[in-house]
């Protein structure tokens, strides 16, 4: 008997598994909501994005002398 085979002993047919209808949300892939981030729109995220990595795509070198 295969491995599938006694999964299908115990539960049943796996072609007739229904889910429960739980859907993954943003949050399980990482992802959060604008709102949940303090932040007011999807905009107003992705203007605060834009800002964080301007110095990715742009690397300046600042020294700082003391």
């Amino acid at each position: 008997m295969t491995e599938l085979e006694e999964l299908e002993d115990i539960v049943g047919s796996i072609e007739k598994i229904e889910p429960y209808g739980i859907e993954p949300d943003f949050s399980s892939l990482g992802l959060e909501p604008a709102e949940v981030l303090g932040f007011l729109s999807e905009e107003e995220l992705e203007n605060a994005i834009k800002l964080l990595t301007m110095d990715v795509k742009n690397p300046q070198l600042f020294l700082i002398d003391v």
